[in-house]
């Protein structure tokens, strides 16, 4: 079976803008800087107050009086997940579609997303009640389970955007430095520095939470259709032409034991597995709001003070830098080299911050150090992926990118740890976290205890210097950037042999 071959994404009103070989300046910044961003503002702000709202506006532990609700939640979702996640993937290895293979489900997954995330927040029924909760648990399986995962795609389309290693490392860089600033400076100082503190921590109504999240849920379906018709899937398109000539038509034919047994017994795609594990168990211990919790609770911060907007403006600023800096040097210097040297730069901020972690002049020392290295270890480590994906082109004809097998390890070790984002905030109401209370308008913020500060310590600064670390172990094996001449010149050489079987002239991105 073939999914999406003759849907509305196989017209010709449907098709890519990008026309040209090689990447153009439009493509870059309509497809990978200005479409994706905005749409990523709308992900962040879901991910950054969901929790908070949960557990501060709804309270939802405290109103079904059960400390795991939101866990049990959480890992509902995450198996329903697990499901959805395979069958994505399997629809993805049997697509044949002139749109590509991720770009139309991506679309579809951003408006997916908007809709159920508003409605993850937004309810007509009585907070408490069986139908509260009944609503809480639709609409945010819709949202992780269906929006998020066809969403994740996304992190493919780098690695089918060009066959040309230097395009690609500065669209990597390129999109999460575009992703850092969204989230630093839009999210972090816009929504959880300023308005979260000045508005939405007062308003338990909800009404504001609602606006903030509406308003983003709608630039991030206009926007989409912004990176939709200014991205390409040039590998994709080269890929499966050279399948439809050796194969027979355009989908993957390989057993799913055979795919396990490729993908797991390569070096360098198990060694991009293991970073891969290692961000997904990074981003979910420390939770939506474990800095909001750092900054509140560990560092005394709150409207009055203003220490929430200072520590994110000052500590944070190296992201901005990295933004600019990191494109530029990956241009000179290998991603491996990058990568070390940040991922020693991130532990050393780390251990900065906790030689007193109460004194906020040490934390915004220590998180200016970390902050300078943690934009690379986090956002250029996705290039081993890249590599390893091409590699696996090389030895065995077919991308690994949204094939079953991929499917299946990643849906599997995600589920396995997505429950500890829910584990943060299960783990602040087991050592007797108290949330801020609203009286008559005024916000009474109460001291946490010991316990509730060190696990607040350890998800926030213990993410950064376990991935930290990781990525630099993964480092001393990962060497096949110098391999990738060599394997591209094998894989332009097998798409001229497939365009001159079909009769037609073929064309590098270096021609």
């Amino acid at each position: 079976m073939e999914y999406l071959k003759g849907s509305i994404f196989d017209s010709d009103s449907m098709q890519t803008k990008v026309k040209t070989n090689r990447m153009t300046g439009k493509e870059r910044f309509l497809g990978h800087i200005l479409g994706p961003g905005l749409v990523y503002v709308y992900y962040c702000v879901v991910l950054g107050l969901r929790e908070l709202f949960y557990m501060d506006i709804i309270r939802i532990n405290e109103i079904y009086g059960n400390v795991s609700t939101y866990l049990v939640l959480t890992t509902v979702t995450t198996l329903v997940g697990i499901g959805t996640g395979f069958f994505i993937n399997h629809m993805t290895e049997k697509t044949v579609c002139r749109a590509g293979r991720f770009r139309p489900y991506i679309l579809m997954g951003i408006w997916i997303m908007a809709f159920s995330g508003f409605f993850m927040f937004w309810s007509p029924f009585q907070k408490g009640s069986t139908a509260f909760l009944v609503w809480l648990y639709i609409f945010n399986i819709i949202y992780n389970c269906v929006g998020v995962q066809l969403y994740a795609l996304r992190d493919n389309m780098v690695s089918v955007t060009s066959r040309n290693i230097l395009e690609r490392n500065n669209v990597t860089t390129l999109r999460s430095a575009i992703s850092v600033m969204i989230a630093g400076v839009v999210v972090s100082l816009g929504i959880v520095g300023t308005i979260y503190p000045m508005i939405l921590q007062k308003d338990v109504s909800g009404a504001s939470w609602y606006i903030t999240v509406g308003i983003t849920a709608v630039f991030a379906m206009i926007f989409s259709v912004v990176e939709y018709f200014w991205t390409r899937e040039r590998v994709t398109e080269e890929n499966q032409k050279v399948l439809a000539s050796q194969k027979g038509d355009a989908t993957v034919h390989v057993p799913l034991l055979q795919q396990l047994k490729n993908v797991l017994t390569d070096k360098y795609f198990a060694l991009a597995l293991v970073v891969s594990i290692g961000f997904v168990f990074y981003d979910c211990l420390q939770g939506g709001n474990a800095r909001v919790n750092m900054i509140t609770y560990i560092l005394g911060g709150n409207e009055e003070n203003g220490l929430q907007f200072l520590y994110l403006m000052v500590s944070m600023q190296p992201m901005a830098i990295g933004a600019v800096v990191v494109p530029i040097l990956a241009k000179k210097f290998s991603a491996r080299s990058i990568l070390m040297v940040s991922s020693v730069v991130t532990v050393v901020g780390v251990v900065i911050a906790l030689v007193n972690p109460y004194s906020f002049v040490v934390a915004v020392a220590g998180g200016f150090v970390f902050a300078a290295g943690i934009f690379a270890v986090t956002n250029m480590s996705r290039v081993f992926m890249q590599q390893a994906s091409d590699n696996i082109e090389y030895k065995y004809g077919y991308r690994p990118e949204g094939t079953l097998a991929v499917g299946i390890i990643t849906t599997v070790y995600t589920a396995v740890l997505s429950p500890l984002n829910a584990i943060y905030e299960t783990g602040l109401s087991a050592f007797g976290y108290k949330a801020p209370e609203v009286v008559d308008g005024v916000t009474t913020i109460f001291k946490q205890n010991e316990a509730v500060d060190r696990w607040i310590l350890f998800a926030y600064y213990g993410a950064y210097a376990i991935f930290a670390v990781l990525v630099f172990i993964v480092c001393i094996f990962f060497d096949a950037e110098k391999k990738m001449p060599e394997i591209h010149e094998k894989l332009r050489e097998r798409a001229r042999q497939a365009a001159e079987d079909r009769g037609e002239v073929y064309l590098s991105p270096r021609e």
